[in-house]
C-alpha cells in the first residue's frame, strides 16, 4: 500500500493572460503530500490561494498542469466521467457552508453518498446513525437542517464526507462560522472521526486553535506550500 495518499507534482495554476487581464500566477511549480492517516493544517491569509489549492486536490479545477497522484496513481487528464467517479470514491469535502439539502433529516443527508454507490438503504442507515451517535446527535436523526445549530449541522456535513471512508478529507474553512466553543467541539470531532476511519486530511482555516491539534502545518508563500 502507497504511504502517500495525495501527491501534487510540479503543479502550476494561473489566472488571466488574455486581452487587458494581466497574467497572476498561484502556484508555480507546487510539490506536496500527504501521507496516510495524516492531517495537515494550511494556514494563509485570505487570497494567497488556499480555496485554490484544495480544488486543485480535490479534482475539482482541471486547468492548471502538472501531476496529481491519488494512492500512487496519477488521476488528473481523465474525462469527466473518470474524474467524477475518482473523486467520489477517495476524496471527502467539507466546507464552510455546510450544502446540507433542506429537505431531507440530517441522517437522510449523511447517508446519501452511500446511497449513490449502491449500497443497502439498510446498511447506510445503520451507518450513518452510527456517525451521527459518535458525533452526539443521536437524538437528533430525524431533525431537517433548518432545526439545527450551525455547529449541528456542520456535525452532520462532516458525517456526510466520511460516511463512505475516503481515502483523503479536504476541509475548507470548516468552522470559520462558528464561534469559539462551537468550534472547539466541531473540530474535535473532526479529527477524532479521521483518525478512528484511518483518514489523511487537509484542513484550511484561519482559526490558530486548529493548528494545534493537526499533525503538521503549513502555508501558501509565494505559489509554494512552506511548512512551519
Amino acid at each position: 500500500m502507497n504511504d502517500i495518499v495525495l501527491r501534487l507534482h510540479k503543479v502550476t495554476k494561473t489566472y488571466g493572460g488574455n486581452g487587458n487581464v494581466p497574467l497572476v500566477e498561484i502556484f508555480k511549480g507546487l510539490d506536496f503530500n500527504v501521507k496516510r492517516n495524516e492531517v495537515v493544517g494550511l494556514f494563509s491569509p485570505s487570497g494567497s490561494g488556499k480555496t485554490t489549492f484544495l480544488q486543485i486536490a480535490g479534482l475539482l479545477d482541471s486547468k492548471c498542469s502538472g501531476d496529481i497522484y491519488i494512492n500512487g496513481s496519477k488521476v488528473n487528464a481523465k474525462n469527466d466521467f473518470q474524474t467524477s467517479m475518482i473523486r467520489r470514491k477517495n476524496i471527502g469535502f467539507v466546507f464552510q457552508f455546510h450544502h446540507l439539502i433542506q429537505e431531507f433529516s440530517a441522517l437522510e443527508n449523511i447517508i446519501l453518498p452511500l446511497l449513490f454507490d449502491g449500497t443497502s438503504k439498510k446498511i447506510a442507515v445503520k451507518k450513518g446513525q452510527h456517525l451521527l451517535e459518535k458525533v452526539g446527535l443521536s437524538k437528533r436523526m430525524d431533525n431537517r437542517p433548518a432545526e439545527l445549530s450551525g455547529g449541528e449541522q456542520q456535525r452532520v456535513a462532516i458525517c456526510r464526507a466520511i460516511i463512505n471512508e475516503p481515502a483523503l478529507l479536504l476541509a475548507d474553512e470548516p468552522t470559520g462560522n462558528l464561534d469559539q466553543s462551537t468550534t472547539s467541539k466541531v473540530m474535535t470531532f473532526l479529527i477524532e472521526l479521521i483518525k478512528e476511519h484511518n483518514i489523511s486530511a487537509i484542513i484550511a482555516s484561519h482559526n490558530p486553535m486548529i493548528s494545534q491539534i493537526v499533525d503538521k502545518n503549513a502555508k501558501i508563500e509565494s505559489g509554494k506550500i512552506v511548512y512551519n
